[in-house]
């Protein structure tokens, strides 16, 4: 019982820590964001719309493949 007690605070305070350091993490990409030249950041924003549109566009063309194909068993 008390060996279980302690498994799960240590969870609990492993989770925290993990939660603590991508809060630290956040904070310091958001400094080098803001370090960055205009034209930088309108770069990095245009190229990351780029690759989650094309992930988009795949993902619903394996989507539209795959209702084909359950259509076409029928």
């Amino acid at each position: 019982m008390i060996l279980q007690s302690i498994m799960i605070f240590k969870f609990i305070l492993k989770k925290k820590k993990k939660k603590i350091q991508e809060n630290s993490e956040q904070k310091l990409d958001i400094n080098n964001w803001m370090n960055l030249t205009k034209e930088e950041r309108l770069e990095i924003d245009f190229n990351e719309k780029n690759k989650t549109m094309r992930k988009k566009k795949a993902l619903l063309k394996s989507i539209r493949e795959e209702y084909l194909k359950i259509k076409k068993k029928k």
